[in-house]
């Protein structure tokens, strides 16, 4: 769905318009370390408080803010919610190469489930009733004209190889209310196997 599409859908809806591009990482500050950052439904001191944030916790991965900027949403365990941006800092991440996308990003697809896992130069794939195959990232390239994403990645091990395209796309894995700030595309060879599988990513929140 496009921005615009998207916007339009949300006024006709009554829902809070998302400035969005790729997720940006943030840790919370200004909280007293006895205190935690609450999570609002809605962007609004009252709205429903669904959830905390600890006083001093890292890496949380931000989908948009509101059209004010003044809250900004994120994802919980099941479902997403907004915090007041004015208790968020930038939080700086690595990253793979020259792209947006930061190291250890977990990548999930269901039905039927597997999993593919980025480091600096390498990914774990994983699947059910499989041991785990490692494969080393031989190319990563980000689209032309565009900086950060969507990144082209090739993967080659000793039992697999992958291709994969990972943007940063609004993303729902159809099992909860929650959403996720990267997509990703891979085809995934292996003995027997050759597979196109489309799935959601996150960067585990420290």
């Amino acid at each position: 769905m496009g921005m615009i599409r998207a916007s339009l859908v949300a006024v006709a809806l009554g829902l809070p318009s998302l400035v969005q591009a790729d997720p940006s990482y943030h840790r919370v500050t200004g909280v007293a370390a006895q205190d935690t950052l609450n999570v609002r439904a809605a962007p609004s001191a009252d709205s429903e408080d669904i959830g905390d944030l600890a006083h001093d916790a890292q890496m949380v991965e931000v989908l948009g803010f509101d059209a004010n900027r003044d809250w900004a949403r994120i994802s919980l365990a099941e479902r997403d919610g907004w915090v007041a941006a004015r208790f968020l800092a930038p939080d700086s991440v690595v990253t793979i190469g020259d792209s947006a996308i930061p190291v250890g990003l977990s990548c999930t697809g269901t039905e039927p489930f597997w999993g593919l896992s980025l480091s600096a130069d390498a990914g774990t794939y994983s699947q059910p009733a499989e041991p785990d195959a490692s494969m080393a990232v031989t190319q990563s390239r980000v689209a032309e004209g565009r900086s950060g994403s969507p990144l082209y990645l090739r993967l080659s091990g000793d039992d697999y190889s992958a291709a994969a395209i990972v943007s940063g796309t609004m993303c729902s894995d159809g099992m909860s209310d929650r959403s996720y700030g990267w997509t990703i595309n891979a085809r995934i060879t292996g003995p027997d196997a050759d597979r196109f599988v489309t799935g959601c990513c996150h960067l585990p929140r420290k």
